[in-house]
């Protein structure tokens, strides 16, 4: 009898591992899915970002547009506007009509690209379904980095069911403070020339040039 109840046991457990690996390929395909279409057509999407840290508990919030094309991006605010081209940065402030050029590093990008997050965090985090968060319209997922000293210690992500848009991501860092990005009107499958992610300085008379690099 003994035997037997722990057979059951083991077999009952054997079962629940075998759901769970089950349910965190279907959260990473989820999520490999979004990527691969970034990777092939570009997107266009209103965004609104809260911000809180533990020392100021004052959430900060900011607005604008993202552009986004592979590993391209343009962020577009009423006070900067953003350029990526995969290899360099350029910061434009339009109140001193001023632009600094970086080449910037993967963390650097992960504050300002929210797919770099995901493609950065993909491969060094567990990936599953959130047993706390529910919604009827998007899958919500948990990524845990596998390595414990990561700055950020979880990244929530909401992807829509029905047409597998990105819906927000909320990043919790070991410092106790939490971004919140949240996405809207998104666009996908457009055609925009890898120009558009790189900073004209014709466009801007008299700029002021800062090269960082």
């Amino acid at each position: 009898m003994k035997k037997t109840i722990i057979y059951t046991f083991a077999l009952f457990l054997f079962s629940f591992q075998f759901v769970a690996a089950q349910s965190n390929v279907e959260a990473e395909k989820i999520i490999s899915d979004l990527l691969t279409h970034v990777k092939t057509s570009a997107i266009k999407t209103n965004f609104k970002l809260a911000m809180t840290e533990k020392t100021h508990p004052q959430m900060q919030l900011s607005s604008g547009i993202f552009t986004i094309k592979g590993n391209k991006f343009v962020l577009e605010m009423d006070a900067m506007k953003v350029f990526f081209d995969g290899k360099t940065q350029w910061a434009y402030i339009s109140q001193n009509n001023e632009v600094s050029i970086t080449e910037p590093s993967e963390k650097e990008l992960a504050e300002t690209n929210p797919m770099a997050i995901l493609a950065g965090f993909k491969s060094k985090s567990n990936i599953q379904f959130s047993k706390k968060v529910k919604s009827t319209q998007n899958y919500c997922l948990e990524m845990l980095p596998k390595t414990k000293n990561k700055d950020i210690t979880k990244i929530e992500v909401q992807i829509n069911k029905t047409n597998g848009n990105l819906f927000s991501i909320k990043l919790t860092n070991k410092n106790g403070s939490v971004s919140v990005l949240t996405l809207s009107n998104f666009q996908k499958g457009l055609k925009v020339g890898d120009n558009v992610f790189v900073f004209d300085k014709a466009k801007y008379k008299n700029v002021v040039e800062n090269d960082l690099r």
